[in-house]
């Protein structure tokens, strides 16, 4: 510590002016050997007028003289005793402070050693200082390039974003596309009932083309059925493979955006995880192409399956137990539609209109 960081913590307790000179004169005087002057308590203190310091100083003299002077308090003793004691009292008080001021001159020496230890350790910790602020600003560069990665990640999220609204009303048009050919299909049930119950109304008379022509018609219809089931579980696993689809997407835009945050902490990696996405992106567009493609070539088979059953109703009745009666299999010139071997295509807009 030095004479003015003590003179501070003197200041902090000492309230008034006499006795804080008083203390900063017993600081100089005894901890670090100087002799107090009037000037240089002043300079030190700066508290009070110039007279507060002289009169302080006056009475610290008077005090250190009045502790150094030794009594020996017997009224039996000689004077020339007396006197004798108090010179060696004296003298013993002189050899004391010499030991203490040689004593305190070593202390002051070891001070000195590590107040110079320390300015050399502050000159180290200014260098180290230097050298933190030059790698600070090197951060601060790094830091600028890195916020302009994170622009162009989050200007590549918002294109993602866009893309995913495009891709939903797609899907959301495939799922009306859909809706339509159930609703096409209900529709071609009901004609076909109704065709039914006309043949059988128009073959009362003979009972045994009645006959053949109620087992053909059964037949007809549970190889209808049996289509029927076939396109609505087509249409099931189509809805099935759509909303998966769409799951599957949400689930990696959650996980791209997850990823863009994972890049704001580590964006070292950050350009190689923006092309696997793009690829994995890719792969599912291509997977959505497939897909709507598969849709279309299903509407295509159902609209050829309508104008079978149109045609079919078209024929006279009397015509079509004759030729049916032909074979008790699948009736000729109807194929089997599988539904399920293709894949799905998207209907174009020109078909549409």
């Amino acid at each position: 510590m030095t004479l003015e960081s003590d003179i501070e913590v003197v200041r902090e307790h000492a309230s008034d002016t006499q006795a804080l000179y008083r203390e900063v004169c017993a600081l100089m005087f005894f901890r670090y050997g100087e002799t107090p002057t009037a000037n240089r308590l002043y300079q030190l203190v700066r508290k009070g007028s110039m007279s507060a310091p002289a009169k302080a100083l006056r009475d610290f003299w008077a005090e250190v003289r009045e502790k150094t002077r030794v009594d020996v308090g017997r009224p039996d003793l000689p004077p020339e005793v007396a006197t004798a004691a108090g010179e060696l009292a004296a003298q013993l008080w002189r050899l004391l402070n010499d030991a203490a001021t040689a004593a305190l001159d070593v202390f002051r020496q070891d001070a000195q050693t590590e107040i110079a230890d320390a300015r050399q350790q502050a000159q180290q910790m200014e260098t180290q200082r230097n050298d933190a602020s030059l790698r600070a600003e090197q951060a601060a560069s790094t830091a600028a390039a890195l916020r302009q990665q994170i622009g162009a990640l989050e200007a590549r999220l918002v294109e993602l974003q866009t893309a995913n609204d495009m891709l939903s009303g797609q899907l959301a048009a495939s799922k009306d596309e859909i809706a339509a050919a159930a609703a096409a299909l209900a529709h071609a049930r009901r004609d076909f009932a109704d065709e039914l119950t006309k043949l059988r109304q128009s073959h009362d008379q003979n009972e045994q083309r009645l006959a053949a022509a109620e087992k053909r018609a059964l037949l007809e219809i549970d190889s209808e059925r049996a289509v029927a089931n076939r396109v609505r579980k087509e249409l099931q696993s189509a809805n099935e493979r759509i909303v998966l689809i769409e799951k599957e997407y949400r689930a990696e835009r959650d996980a791209l955006r997850d990823g863009l945050a994972t890049a704001k902490a580590e964006l070292a990696a950050s350009t190689a995880r923006c092309a696997a996405l793009d690829a994995q992106l890719r792969e599912k567009d291509a997977l959505l192409a497939e897909r709507l493609t598969s849709t279309e070539l299903l509407r295509q088979r159902l609209e050829t399956m309508s104008r079978r059953l149109d045609a079919a109703r078209a024929e006279p009745a009397f015509d079509r137990p004759a030729r049916r009666s032909r074979s008790n299999g699948v009736p000729r010139g109807r194929a089997s539609t599988d539904f399920a071997s293709g894949p799905f295509v998207k209907r174009s807009a020109n078909r549409e209109r």
